[in-house]
């Protein structure tokens, strides 16, 4: 059974939300839109939907983040604890820019994306594909279906190494720029080493690696893997890297821990086995290299 497609727009401000509907109304056809005041309607609404079993369970919210009663970081605190049976995609609809709130929302598993008020028709565009990539092949199967599917993958070395605030800044960068063209895939990097496996169109990944062959801050561009593939073998584009204290990197929409045993989820059946080997063992190898050279 195909899963309904509902909006929830939780916006305070009546003009705004309403504005918001009826731009979403108008682009996402096929989709309903229901609005909220505040974050505590929302999740009422969502409680009794999960309850009774009801097809009122959306695939996408916009959020608003200051609103009376329940505001926009109360409601993804109670929404993260929510027994939701499929993916939603949050996307932050906000007029704040302060960057610490973008850095905040990013730490939340189900934000996928951050919007500034008002919603612009541009805009919706992106919307309906990060909805597509937060929900994973379910999603997409609603969509028009994929053809010509591609991958690509390749090795570099970073001319400069990345601490772990401005890995976390890559990723989230990356994800809105990967979801919004849709690519998925992973990227691992350890100790100024990466290696990335881009699937997509043909022209959206070859575009990603020529502007990855031309930016100064890799070198030593090698690519491993270049042609068609049947299917996605990733429902999303991701990243893993070591850290302190992965605890603190949990809630990052996209991360994985590469110390965790199948850290690439669904092991991906890679044609090649040993681009699989690779990219299961590559930050545990380069780790071994280092402490060995240290």
């Amino acid at each position: 059974m195909n899963r309904s497609k509902l909006t929830y727009v939780i916006e305070d401000d009546s003009i705004t939300a309403t504005l918001t509907r009826i731009l979403l109304e108008k682009n996402l056809h096929g989709s309903r839109v229901q609005t909220y005041a505040n974050g505590q309607q929302a999740i009422d609404q969502l409680t009794v939907a999960l309850s009774t079993g009801t097809d009122d369970v959306p695939d996408l919210i916009l959020l608003d983040l200051n609103m009376p009663l329940m505001d926009g970081w109360e409601f993804l605190e109670a929404f993260s604890r929510l027994p939701l049976p499929t993916p939603v995609c949050v996307l932050v609809l906000t007029s704040s820019i302060n960057p610490e709130d973008r850095a905040k929302a990013a730490r939340y598993q189900n934000v996928a994306g951050y919007f500034a008020k008002p919603l612009q028709a541009s805009g919706v565009l992106q919307i309906m594909r990060l909805r597509c990539a937060a929900g994973g092949p379910e999603l997409r199967e609603l969509g028009t279906p994929e053809v010509s599917l591609h991958h690509l993958v390749y090795q570099s070395h970073a001319t400069a190494p990345l601490d772990e605030l401005e890995l976390a800044r890559l990723l989230t960068q990356s994800r809105a720029f990967n979801a919004a063209h849709g690519l998925t895939g992973i990227l691992l990097y350890s100790h100024g080493n990466i290696i990335q496996l881009l699937e997509g169109t043909k022209a959206n990944v070859r575009e990603v690696f020529a502007r990855i062959a031309r930016d100064p801050r890799h070198t030593q561009v090698v690519k491993l893997a270049d042609g068609p593939v049947t299917h996605r073998l990733f429902g999303q584009w991701s990243m893993g890297f070591q850290v302190v204290n992965p605890l603190d990197f949990n809630h990052l929409t996209g991360y994985v821990n590469p110390d965790q045993a199948h850290y690439l989820a669904h092991d991906p059946a890679l044609p090649d086995p040993d681009l699989h080997t690779l990219l299961a063992t590559f930050v545990s190898d380069n780790s071994r290299l280092m402490e060995a050279n240290g």
